[in-house]
């Protein structure tokens, strides 16, 4: 490969030579039939070095014309065309020569340059052979004008001069054109690496999954990536200032130019409802004016932090939790039996009551621990999660005896396909159902839970939030909610988030809380699509996307 690159080079190279080579070929030929057609011609020949000289400088004319057009043709061999073109030029400014005076008309000089020109184009072989014509056409010319008497005294040295000069402007210019070759091939080879890097670059920018944006001192954005596009909701490409598409981050940028200070603190983008931590960066170079971007999942970083814990701590729980079964089998049957028991007084049957509560609580803690050990490996099939969630939802309704308002759906008329094991998203959505009814509510108002769905990611995903009319999580445990054993209800056993947490993540679909304006708790799962639901309903995003990486094109620097 790199034999075939150095091959396309050197020929690129010599044609790129030869091209200015016929120029020169053409003015020189032209030049010589000026003069000898023109009195100055007939003053510097007589007799027969008249009609040599004019015959000459024609056939110069015609043999230029001839190599520029055939120069022009593409499956010509470069160094076979300059080797042949060279031949001529000697041939022709040899006679030349002679014909106009010899070695006194200075002709000479331009047989060195044809040397010089031919030990850059071809092996120093071929050009000190080129040499040894020249030096031998000139020693010729001297011996011509000595035997006719026609030449000054001292040609032969002056023949013997021009000699050496060829030769030594042949081997100086063929290591010149060698070094010229080897660096222009490696700058070649360098530029090819470069082109190279930057597409690796341009690719490992384009696949990560932190956001990348660049923006300029108008907040204007000159490029993302495709996180960046898909964290700010898809703006289209005709929406490019920053403070339009995601005003929260504008605000953000602007106080850090202010300051000088990163906050740690997440920030929610609105359009997608997702938690970013950024990172701002002036752009070296761009004296202050441009701004690189770093937005940072954080359900990403959370979840990794999450994972390291949860096998250790579902086989803990699970051991434990067998070794509880059998006692609390136990203590259950036992308060049953004192149940019974006729001669037992009230104040005793109450703590029997208060027995048989707690029991009945630790024995859902053992089963949803169990479960949770036992569950099954996620067998995900295409879903139509909008028919799907109706037949859940007139369920749930129906077994709470909830009235029919009290469970809204908003899901899209058509049906939409999800790939996802349905036993366990019934599971974990059954669950945050429960959370929302127990937690839901204000004062004077029942619960009132909401379920949507819609497509978000250029229509890769689709998000299904349970949302409910209740105060919500409060800051500073919302980092708590799905650790295991966490809850704020009397009556809860802290693990049903956690369960509801453990099945969304076997199945690759994220469950988090998100903030909602004018709602309580809000939680959502994202649902992949298949990849062939994705390609019809995806193309008009797709051609977007291409659309706006087509604007913004200005790279990375």
């Amino acid at each position: 490969m790199r034999a075939a690159a150095h091959a396309g080079g050197d020929r690129e190279v010599t044609r790129r030579a030869l091209s200015y080579l016929n120029v020169f070929r053409l003015v020189v030929s032209v030049a010589m039939v000026v003069v000898s057609f023109s009195p100055m011609g007939l003053e510097l020949t007589s007799g027969y070095q008249t009609f040599l000289a004019r015959s000459a400088s024609l056939i110069y004319v015609v043999a230029a014309c001839g190599f520029l057009l055939v120069w022009q043709r593409d499956a010509i061999d470069m160094q076979e065309l300059a080797s042949r073109s060279l031949v001529t030029d000697l041939i022709i400014i040899a006679t030349l020569l002679h014909s106009f005076g010899g070695l006194e008309s200075g002709l000479g000089i331009l047989l060195i340059f044809t040397v010089g020109i031919s030990a850059l184009l071809l092996p120093l072989r071929t050009a000190l052979f080129f040499a040894a014509l020249a030096t031998l056409a000139m020693i010729a010319e001297a011996g011509i004008a000595h035997y006719t008497g026609a030449g000054a005294s001292g040609l032969a040295v002056q023949a013997a001069f021009y000699g050496i000069a060829t030769f030594f402007t042949a081997i100086g210019a063929g290591f010149l054109g060698r070094w010229g070759r080897e660096y222009q091939l490696l700058a070649e080879r360098r530029t090819l690496d470069l082109a190279n890097l930057e597409q690796i670059n341009e690719l490992i920018i384009r696949r990560m999954r932190s956001g990348v944006l660049v923006i300029n001192e108008n907040s204007q954005i000159q490029q993302m990536n495709e996180a960046a596009w898909y964290l700010l909701g898809n703006p289209p490409m005709s929406q490019r200032n920053l403070r339009t598409v995601a005003p929260a981050l504008g605000d953000r940028i602007k106080q850090w130019k202010e300051t000088g200070r990163e906050q740690d603190e997440g920030l929610l983008l609105q359009a997608t409802q997702v938690a970013v931590v950024p990172r701002f960066l002036q752009l070296p170079g761009s004296h202050g004016d441009g701004t690189l971007i770093f937005l940072e999942d954080t359900s990403v970083v959370s979840r990794r932090a999450r994972d390291l814990a949860q096998a250790s701590l579902a086989r803990l729980s699970a051991s434990i939790a067998h070794e509880i079964r059998n006692p609390l089998g136990a203590l259950s049957h036992a308060a049953q039996l004192l149940k019974e028991s006729e001669d037992l007084p009230g104040p005793d049957k109450r703590l029997v009551e208060i027995i048989g509560t707690h029991t009945e609580r630790m024995n859902d803690i053992v089963e949803n621990v169990l479960t949770l050990s036992r569950r099954e490996r996620a067998r995900p099939e295409q879903l139509n999660i909008v028919t799907w969630l109706k037949e859940l939802a007139a369920e749930f309704t129906r077994q709470h005896s909830l009235p029919s308002n009290q469970v809204k759906l908003e899901v899209p008329s058509a049906a939409l396909l999800v790939l996802i094991d349905a036993g366990q998203l019934r599971q974990a959505v059954w669950n945050l159902l429960e959370n929302a009814l127990r937690h839901g509510g204000t004062e004077g108002q029942p619960p009132r839970i909401t379920l949507r769905v819609s497509p978000i990611r250029g229509h890769r995903e689709v998000a299904m939030d349970i949302l409910d009319n209740g105060p919500g999580i409060p800051l500073e445990k919302r980092s708590q909610i799905f650790e295991p054993f966490f809850t704020t209800h009397h009556k809860g056993s802290g693990l049903g988030l956690y369960l509801a947490r453990q099945l969304c993540d076997a199945n690759q679909a994220p469950l988090e809380y998100v903030q909602v304006p004018n709602a309580g708790a809000c939680f959502r799962i994202l649902l992949k699509r298949p990849e062939s639901s994705q390609s019809a309903e995806g193309q008009g995003q797709a051609k977007q996307l291409s659309k706006s990486r087509s604007v913004l094109e200005n790279p990375i620097k």
